[in-house]
């Protein structure tokens, strides 16, 4: 009786506008949209000091066999994309303000039946502290688990993880490779060059990809061994250090890759381009009426990086339109693919719409060095680059963080950055909204920047890292352009 009173109470719950959320609706919505195993939707209350808050929240177990099917390593990456996209679809109110993901199994009082209150209880602290990643171990562990933490592959690996994470704290055999050590996409290519050393053996990225958590990582690793080729020392590879990344992409892509990369201009790609760039203008000007500034600070010639705030759908068409004659048909686009559109490369006539389009498609799994190896080479061939540092669209409008790989890219190419910044592109069609409206889009070109004086004001800034170095630098000098920009409007 008691049971099924508290399930008819959390049939629905009251928003602070007065909406009613039914929170099993969420749940089938979400899922079916994004790589879902189990989810609960719940009100956090109190969040940034506003006692009488209430926040629409999600803790998300993913379905880690569907990322381990795609090759997909960054779990919250593919769900905030996912997410964003089936959020379009729901009126604001419904709409899911933030989620965390653990791996830990979400409480259930029966089978198929979750525990929210208990849900509730173990989460809402942690989200209101900003705290994700596995909970706190509350039992002592099991005799395996001691006996797989204490093997010479277990300690290597823990070893290995400390030297990359620079975590200070014990590692448990919980964590999560991506939420509690921050090893991402790049992490996990520095963490096999790193295994292979410890274990002077042939490891594959894929194995490594594979694992979520440390376990899953140590269990992995060691079937990995068992059938792994020894390494002779003049054959180990690349060694992390401070070449690590230069010689990494000095590697050319894959041979399905390089064909999809055309570096001269033929008859057919030259009149796609100029089709392409005329409705692009067209569509640009007449509904958005866009404008450029400062289209001279564009290289004519030789290799560099046009990097620009992304707010919006319509920011690399912006960019397009904005461009000048001769950069328009000698720059390529990196473009984020997501995971479940693959099959172009089994299409026809979409590998020849990638080829003509010079589009270069990433995704955060293991093709993301063989993505960044295609952007290396253009630039090495002496053409230009449009890249969007932060990965994804930003759903509130502001600059987000750089990813590393951007810093890597302009230090290891020396190409210079020239930064982009859109105003308009989030008010005419935020990441958020299904459709685009009507609203004026300006598009200013800075003068380039060398990313030997951005690695060393980021160092100024606070990191040795040379990568994060030129992320920061390049980063504050993108948002100083987007403020001038702003205020000029």
């Amino acid at each position: 009786m008691i049971e099924a009173l508290t399930s008819r109470i959390n049939d629905f719950i009251v928003l602070n506008s007065g909406e009613k959320i039914y929170p099993r609706e969420l749940e089938d919505f979400y899922t079916k949209a994004a790589p879902v195993k189990e989810m609960c939707v719940f009100t956090v209350s109190g969040m940034q000091g506003i006692v009488k808050s209430k926040v629409l929240w999600g803790i998300i177990q993913p379905n880690l066999d569907s990322f381990r099917e795609f090759g997909e390593v960054n779990l919250r990456l593919v769900l905030q994309e996912r997410f964003d996209n089936a959020s379009m679809d729901l009126p604001i109110y419904k709409r899911l303000k933030g989620f965390t993901v653990t791996l830990e199994d979400l409480p259930l009082i029966s089978v198929g039946k979750i525990n929210r209150n208990e849900i509730k209880k173990i989460y809402e602290p942690r989200v209101i502290a900003g705290i994700e990643g596995s909970l706190p171990v509350r039992s002592k562990p099991s005799s395996d688990d001691l006996l797989l933490k204490e093997s010479v592959i277990g300690k290597r690996i823990l070893h290995c993880l400390k030297e990359q994470s620079g975590i200070k704290r014990p590692i448990i055999l919980e964590d999560s490779l991506e939420l509690d050590l921050d090893i991402d996409s790049l992490g996990r290519i520095e963490l096999t060059s790193g295994l292979e050393s410890a274990f002077s053996a042939d490891i594959k990225v894929e194995t490594v990809s594979k694992a979520f958590s440390v376990k899953e990582l140590i269990w992995g690793i060691t079937e990995a061994l068992r059938g792994a080729k020894e390494i002779p020392l003049e054959d180990r590879g690349v060694v992390i250090g401070e070449d690590y990344w230069k010689e990494h992409l000095n590697v050319s892509p894959k041979e399905e890759t390089l064909q999809m990369i055309e570096l001269t201009t033929g008859y057919f790609a030259w009149l796609f381009r100029f089709l392409f760039t005329v409705v692009d203008f067209l569509i640009l000007k007449i509904f958005f009426n866009v404008k450029a500034e400062g289209a001279e600070n564009v290289p004519k010639e030789g290799a560099y990086i046009l990097y620009g705030n992304h707010t919006s759908f319509l920011d690399g068409p912006a960019i397009g339109a904005c461009l000048p004659r001769r950069p328009v048909f000698q720059i390529f686009y990196f473009v984020f693919g997501p995971y479940f559109f693959r099959p172009f490369i089994k299409n026809r006539v979409l590998r020849n719409f990638v080829k003509m389009g010079r589009f270069i498609p990433f995704d955060f799994s293991t093709h993301f060095l063989d993505a960044l190896r295609s952007c290396h080479y253009v630039l090495k061939n002496g053409k230009g680059l449009c890249f969007f540092p932060e990965g994804l669209r930003s759903t509130n409008g502001e600059i987000g963080e750089f990813k590393k790989g951007f810093g890597v890219l302009a230090q290891v190419t020396g190409a210079m950055l020239v930064p982009v910044a859109i105003d308009g592109a989030h008010e005419a069609w935020p990441s958020t909204a299904k459709y685009p409206k009507i609203h004026p889009i300006r598009v200013k070109f800075g003068k380039p920047l060398n990313p030997e004086d951005l690695q060393k004001e980021g160092v100024v800034m606070g990191t040795q890292d040379p990568y994060e170095a030129i992320c920061l630098a390049a980063r504050k000098a993108l948002i100083e352009l987007k403020g001038r920009l702003s205020d000029k409007n």
